[in-house]
């Protein structure tokens, strides 16, 4: 593990053989699918048989790419009226494709964003649901990590990132640590590091620069340097996976985004 991958979202205005070609044009191995209804629908979960699943495993290993995670949502949220049906569905139906296609885990967000008033009830709601997958994902042979922070989300500053990861229980879910949001969130890498300890079982790349998320690693203010040091000193076993996103972007914009990072990080991991 430990490769610099690519998210499928840095593609989403693709089709998925398309982006999938993009990804192994610019020598990566490793990607995380983007399960995200109607915003990135690289895979539809819900309408997959097992041998759907199967046909998307040859699809991937035929560009010799592998999967590291999922990024999974079905654009409502566990905290929305609609959410505990659809997304608990969306969810539970993707930690499958996840096992069928070997990966090591999804992401998921910890539901949207609520008023200072109802927001214990909410997490606590939510957090009850995230538990429940991740001992869902643990049957099924996989694993499941909150997103947090996330902008918009339950989690979006790091200190109710850190009250909501409280209600989780470690042994059944972990952290995607995304280093955008961490920063956006208020803190810094290295003390989301401090805090979050071992429970990092995945990293999203992007930079953060004046309030924007939507920055190329490089040209932001993140040192991603001392981040990749300090999570190989901290034993991390998973992947380092790009997910580039900007307004209003082509192919041909991101691709030269994707050949930027990568510039800039490759040497970084190897160093």
């Amino acid at each position: 593990m430990r490769q610099l991958g690519c998210s499928t979202l840095t593609f989403r205005m693709l089709d998925r053989a398309a982006a999938l070609d993009e990804i192994a044009a610019a020598g990566f191995k490793t990607i995380d699918l983007g399960v995200i209804a109607n915003f990135c629908p690289h895979a539809n979960p819900l309408e997959m048989t097992s041998d759907d699943h199967r046909r998307l495993a040859d699809e991937i290993a035929a560009r010799g790419l592998t999967v590291s995670t999922l990024n999974a949502w079905s654009l409502t949220a566990l905290n929305r009226p609609e959410g505990p049906d659809t997304e608990m569905a969306w969810l539970r139906a993707s930690l499958r494709l996840a096992a069928a296609l070997g990966c090591y885990g999804i992401s998921m967000q910890p539901g949207r964003r609520a008023a200072a008033a109802d927001w214990g009830e909410q997490a606590r709601f939510v957090a009850r649901l995230v538990n429940e997958l991740g001992a869902y994902a643990r049957d099924a042979g996989t694993s499941l990590t909150v997103e947090a922070p996330h902008m918009g989300t339950l989690a979006e500053t790091f200190t109710q990132a850190l009250d909501f990861l409280d209600l989780i229980n470690p042994d059944l879910v972990g952290v995607a640590l995304d280093t955008s949001h961490i920063h956006n969130g208020g803190s810094t890498l290295a003390e989301a590091l401090a805090a979050y300890g071992d429970r990092v079982r995945h990293v999203h790349l992007r930079d953060y620069k004046a309030g924007n998320i939507m920055v190329t690693p490089g040209a932001g203010e993140i040192d991603f340097g001392g981040f990749l040091v300090a999570m190989r000193a901290r034993g991390f076993r998973g992947d380092f996976n790009l997910e580039l996103e900007y307004r209003d972007a082509t192919a041909d914009h991101n691709r030269a985004e994707l050949r930027r990072a990568a510039e800039h990080l490759r040497p970084l991991l190897t160093n």
